[in-house]
């Protein structure tokens, strides 16, 4: 992969924060700024992912919720006389 140098103006509190990172995980000042780019690039496809995720989540909810609710009147039906069974 070919690499482009780019040249960042940052808060020089900032560039502490990303040297410490750096030290502490075993990387170069460069290699945590790609990372961090790259992760922020990610996020509105993650984002997207995780948003039809729970919309799938919500229709399966649904679909439950209305299954539960055909289902409880025959359940208070007929579990009763078979727990009643069950017993003698």
């Amino acid at each position: 992969m070919a690499v482009a140098k780019v040249a960042l103006s940052l808060p020089e509190p900032l560039v502490t924060k990303i040297d410490r990172l750096a030290k502490k995980a075993g990387l170069s000042r460069s290699a945590v700024v790609r990372q961090a780019v790259q992760r922020t690039l990610q996020e509105p496809a993650e984002t997207q992912s995780l948003r039809a995720v729970y919309k799938l989540y919500a229709e399966i909810g649904e679909e439950d919720r209305e299954l539960s609710e055909k289902f409880l009147p025959l359940a208070t039906e007929t579990l009763p006389r078979q727990i009643k069974r069950k017993r003698r």
